[in-house]
């Protein structure tokens, strides 16, 4: 009987190709395999295709933390109190004035015409104040969301591109025609799309989450973000045009309209007012105008998601009728 041959047991001088059972390894190619994700080492020297998009979205980031939900929150809430704090003092300037004008033109039809200004100021700032809060109780009443924040970060890098461009826009003119009065437009419409970025960017504010659902679903997340924005940034141009109209009625005492009084001019101008009012009190008549900016907004946005929840319903009807079926 022949003895059986016993293979010697590997030690750790045996190559691991002498092994019984072990295949070969030296040989493999080193590199991504076929159909799979590359290795670290092959990605080493290349330079990344999206590099550039890589940058945009890095800086994007840092924006985004800049202009945090806090911060914004607290510029509107700023707005607000600038605002009822032009409309105090419109109010204020505008009594002064009616009497000023009053025994200068003679006329007692102008105090009159001012007294009623004032008036309508404490009636337009109450409405004012009962629909700036009555704002923020609607969004977060309606919430609504979108698969993805692709849409709503392209729109809000668009929107800060175009705040950037308008300033600089702003800041050329003035230096070519040597007056700052170009500033002013270019300074509202950079700080309006500013704060439209920052919500674009952080549409939580918007009462607007992420979550899975369908395109046409996506549709009225997109569509509801936009009217709420605009809702959201009532108190921008409540500020806005308050500040513009007292500083319209301040340069009324100075005897020329001035820049002020012709934008107060052209605005009140778009709006059916049932007096003849005065050069000098169109100030007061913008204030006016902006106490109703809020209902006015308020108002456009209830019609607006009408058409929304119209639409949502309509897209619930084959979810429903499946749910019959069953």
């Amino acid at each position: 009987m022949h003895e059986q041959e016993i293979a010697p047991a590997p030690t750790a001088q045996t190559p691991s190709a002498n092994l019984a059972g072990l295949a070969r390894v030296e040989n493999i190619p080193a590199g991504p395999v076929k159909g799979g994700r590359p290795s670290a080492s092959s990605g080493a020297g290349l330079l990344r295709n999206t590099l550039l998009g890589e940058k945009v979205g890095g800086v994007l980031d840092a924006v985004a933390r800049l202009l945090s939900p806090t911060l914004v929150e607290d510029a509107l809430a700023l707005a607000k109190r600038v605002g009822h704090y032009a409309v105090l003092g419109g109010g204020a300037l505008t009594l002064v004035y009616a009497i000023y004008a009053a025994v200068r033109q003679n006329s007692f039809a102008v105090f009159v015409i001012g007294l009623g200004l004032v008036v309508a100021l404490a009636v337009a700032q109450f409405v004012a104040m009962r629909f700036l809060d009555a704002a923020d109780t609607v969004i977060d009443a309606t919430p609504s969301r979108v698969s993805s924040p692709a849409f709503l970060e392209c729109a809000g890098l668009l929107a800060l591109l175009l705040a950037a461009g308008a300033l600089l826009g702003g800041v050329a003119t003035a230096i070519r025609v040597r007056d700052a009065l170009p500033l002013l437009p270019a300074l509202c419409t950079g700080l309006s799309l500013t704060c439209f970025g920052a919500m674009a960017l952080h549409p939580r504010m918007a009462n607007v989450g992420t979550g899975g659902g369908t395109a046409g679903e996506e549709a009225i997340g997109l569509v509801s973000f936009f009217f709420k924005a605009a809702l959201k940034l009532a108190p921008l141009g409540f500020a806005l045009f308050a500040v513009a109209g007292a500083l319209a009625v301040l340069m009324s005492f100075f005897g020329e309209p001035g820049a002020f009084a012709a934008i107060a001019q052209g605005i009140v101008s778009l709006v059916p007012v049932p007096v003849q009012i005065p050069t000098g009190q169109i100030g007061s008549a913008l204030l006016v105008i902006a106490c109703l900016v809020p209902i006015g907004v308020y108002f456009v946005f209830l019609l607006q998601y009408l058409l929304v929840d119209l639409a949502r319903a309509v897209l619930s009807v084959p979810a429903k009728l499946d749910a019959l079926k069953k």
